[in-house]
């Protein structure tokens, strides 16, 4: 067989296999489809109803990795340099690049591509903020300026550096959060970085992280065990939802995720890096569980061109299944769920979706980056360096084309005040970001015309749009008219005031955010008990432990704890050991068991191993689990519950979760195997060490125990 022959046959095949997909996908869901043929016998697909076209094609862009679209329209695209390059290798040796693509004719179609910036390591993440270019080029986070507008930069600035690089699980962003700060990601994989204030920041785990713009005020976010979190968006109240890779080790057919971040929130997987930070019991659950897909790309919609049903709906690139996800998003408690559909797939085994962008007409770009990585990534084994990639735009079917979608022709630079509160409920997005941005610049001169949208808007995202304005001006007046704004009647605008509080550490709002955190809305009072412990106000402690009694949800509870750690007031805490309710007492005792020099003692936890309630029980577990010094308590315990003729159904279970935990202790170990060796024990006693041995997590089954067991 010839070449020739042989790549005939492997376009039959790789046909036929696309064909199987495609109609196999469709028998699963139901749903009609309309696809594009994208090269020799690869087809990519969209729901009936949508079109799709290239608009980009490799001889304009290599390798597209991550964009974003200014307020002309223009569009910066990250770009590998297609080398699988490592570590410490690619900023000694940088070769990646931006482009800059133009629509000329406004078709749709980007026909002008020139080099931004080259010379870059590998450049994962690009935002246009105020007229600079902010990229992610690990070690560093980068400011790019074309200060003579030629489309090329001809300065370039590192904000911060030090921030380690593993090929493309490293640092990610920036993300422009509505309270005026810039988010990144970042890997498990190391940092070292000295802020602008002189304080040097270390660790290993993964992170989200915040700065302002000119790289001040350095703040680590949340974290976990998690490999790669990568793309981050935030709902108009401004909660926190990303992608991200390996909240487990590979199993029962999961991998991958969307988390919703919080503040202090420590994330799976379990990893011995998870000691760098202050827990509050459990790992934060897990938002959306994917597979091993590899999400990368993540937007928000927030225009109206594809209808009514997907506004606020969220999209994500998938890398490794070759498609676009869309998301639909709906509260859950304080957190949320998700309703997951396939939105964009492809039979091309090398197509490789990485960013997914809203353009200013409400239509989808999507990025390919081609075929070229391979490193890390067990579905490409190999490379491609001749697949350069594409990136495509989607359409609805029949949607009229949107007028001046970026509010060129509306003369914002000299519009007063009230005329650009009005553009907050637009139902053009960009027009709506570029309004609030004129507005924020006016500063105390658009309080009143913000405090008045606030008020009046009929839509609560441009109420919570003012509602963050109002902070970033951050005068006497816009505080006051954010503290109005914790009283709106939609649970988003108070979310997003009270997170508005806590940002600027408002003292004033401690007393109604005190009381949002005993009776609101979960998703409210998960924030208002945030934002008490970023201000620091201990008066807010007896507040927070009454606000405990009776949740018993993870992201609340959270935020109760974490507050309670941060205001380092013990006295209320260690009288709350005796509450009544046993969720005060869980918070009060792992929030002083987590606090830097903490008074909690053995004997105040020891009578919560018994506890009739399982979660409290389990807490005290955890908390009497890593102080070795504390192994006398559970001694105490188990002796007296294994000597005793009966236990009570609770009390065994907490016996057997206290035997499990401290399986590998000697101590331990001696105790149970006494018991095991007692001839006259009641079968009953034998056999419920028995069970508890069987779910035993240690490695080497104790010689002491073989003898009982025989």
């Amino acid at each position: 067989m010839n070449s020739r022959q042989a790549s005939g046959l492997a376009v039959i095949f790789t046909g036929i296999a696309g064909a199987l997909v495609l109609g196999l996908f469709a028998a699963r869901t139901g749903e009609k489809r309309s696809w594009i043929e994208v090269g020799e016998g690869y087809s990519i697909s969209v729901p009936a109803g949508f079109t799709i076209e290239r608009v980009a094609e490799p001889e304009g862009i290599q390798y597209p990795m991550m964009a974003t679209v200014d307020e002309r329209g223009r569009l910066f695209v990250a770009e590998s340099s297609g080398k699988n390059v490592k570590g410490r290798d690619m900023p000694a040796n940088p070769e990646c690049r931006i482009s800059l693509l133009e629509d000329t004719n406004g078709d749709g179609v980007y026909d002008r591509s020139r080099v931004f910036a080259d010379r870059l390591s590998l450049p994962m993440g690009a935002l246009w903020h105020r007229g600079s270019l902010y990229v992610a080029s690990p070690p560093d986070f980068v400011r790019l300026d074309d200060r003579d507008g030629d489309g090329v930069s001809e300065h370039r600035e590192v904000i911060l550096t030090g921030w380690n690089i593993l090929n493309t699980a490293s640092l990610h962003g920036p993300f422009p959060g509505p309270d005026g700060w810039l988010y990144l990601t970042h890997g498990r994989h190391g940092y070292r970085i000295e802020t602008k204030e002189g304080a040097l920041l270390e660790g290993l785990a993964g992170r989200i992280w915040r700065a302002r713009e000119n790289g001040a005020e350095l703040e680590r976010v949340a974290g976990g065990g998690f490999d790669n979190p990568v793309e981050l968006i935030f709902t108009p109240a401004g909660e926190m939802i990303g992608t991200m890779t390996y909240f487990i080790d590979p199993q029962n057919g999961q991998r991958d995720a969307l988390m919703h971040y919080v503040e202090g929130g420590v994330y799976p997987k379990p990893h011995p890096v998870i000691a760098e930070f202050k827990r509050t019991g459990d790992l934060m659950p897990v938002m959306t569980k994917f597979a091993r897909i590899a999400p990368s790309g993540l937007i928000q919609y927030r225009g109206t061109a594809f209808g009514p049903g997907y506004r606020g709906n969220l999209f994500t690139a998938q890398f490794n299944p070759h498609w676009i996800q869309r998301h639909v998003l709906h509260r859950e408690g304080a957190s949320f769920r998700t309703e997951d559909s396939d939105f964009v797939i492809s039979t091309d085994p090398d197509f490789h979706p990485t960013d997914v962008i809203e353009d200013a007409d409400g239509s989808l770009l999507f990025l390919d980056t081609g075929g070229w990585y391979v490193d890390a990534c067990p579905l490409s084994k190999i490379s491609k360096a001749e697949r350069k990639g594409a990136i495509y735009r989607v359409r609805k079917a029949g949607a009229p084309a949107a007028a001046d979608p970026l509010g060129n022709g509306l003369g914002l630079d000299a519009a007063s005040p009230a005329d650009l509160a009005k553009h907050l409920e637009d139902p053009r997005p960009f027009v709506r970001d570029r309004s609030l941005e004129r507005l924020v610049a006016r500063g105390e001169a658009a309080v009143a015309a913000l405090a008045g949208a606030r008020e009046r808007a009929t839509d609560a995202e441009a109420r919570c749009a003012a509602v963050f304005g109002l902070g970033r001006i951050a005068t006497v007046t816009a505080l006051a008219a954010v503290r109005a704004a914790l009283g709106d009647a939609d649970p988003q605008v108070r979310i997003a005031a009270a997170r508005v509080a806590g940002m600027v550490r408002d003292r004033e709002s401690v007393t109604r955010l005190a009381e949002m955190a005993r009776r609101d809305d979960l998703p409210v009072r998960r924030q208002a008990a945030t934002s008490l412990g970023r201000i620091g106000d201990p008066s807010a402690v007896p507040a927070l432990l009454e606000a405990a009694a009776g949740v018993r949800d993870r992201f609340v509870e959270h935020a109760l704890i974490y507050a309670l750690i941060e205001l380092k007031t013990p006295a209320p805490m260690l009288a709350a050991l005796t509450a009544a309710a046993p969720e005060t007492r869980k918070a009060a005792m792992i929030a002083l068991d987590q606090m830097d020099g903490s008074p909690l003692r053995r004997e105040q936890v020891s009578p919560l191993l018994a506890s009739e309630d399982p979660a409290l029980r389990r807490a005290a577990l955890w908390v009497v689990s890593h102080h070795a010094d504390w192994a006398g308590a559970v001694l105490d315990f188990l002796q007296t519950h294994l000597n005793a003729p009966r236990m009570a159904e609770a009390e065994a279970e907490a016996v057997r979760e206290t035997l499990v935990v401290f399986a590998g202790d000697a101590q331990v170990q001696a105790l149970v195997a006494t018991s095991l060796n007692d001839a006259a024990g009641e079968a009953s006693r034998h056999v419920f060490l028995l069970d508890a041995i069987e779910r035993c997590p240690i490695k080497q089954f104790p010689a002491a125990w073989t003898g009982g067991v025989a």
